[in-house]
């Protein structure tokens, strides 16, 4: 591949600009089963209002069968990151859940 840039590079051609990476942030919410459709609107209304958009939500059921978690992936620029620490402490208050903690649910040991 290095030779091949090295040749284009010669031959006076442009290289395309590498993509931006999108500002991606990861957070798992655990909660109890039967109070996660409540938060997963909670979660969409709030996110949306300050201006950050979900992704992804991903919910899966953690080692107890009471709790289920949800991996949320939010589009979040730079800019936005004080508002995204915002919002997550307004949902770690909410009385239904149980723990927010900032990465991906495949990373994060459930006791």
């Amino acid at each position: 591949m290095r030779l091949f840039n090295l040749f284009l590079r010669r031959a006076g051609v442009q290289q395309a600009g590498l993509p931006v990476p999108k500002a991606v942030s990861r957070l798992t919410i655990i909660c109890p089963r039967k109070d996660m459709a409540q938060v997963r609107r909670r979660i969409y209304t709030d996110f949306g209002a300050a201006g950050l958009r979900v992704a992804a939500m991903q919910v899966q059921h953690a080692a107890d069968p009471e709790l289920a978690t949800a991996c949320i992936t939010v589009n979040c620029p730079p800019e936005l990151r004080g508002v995204l620490m915002d919002r997550a402490r307004e949902l770690r208050a909410h009385p239904a859940v149980r723990g927010v903690q900032w990465g991906d649910h495949r990373h994060i040991a459930l006791n």
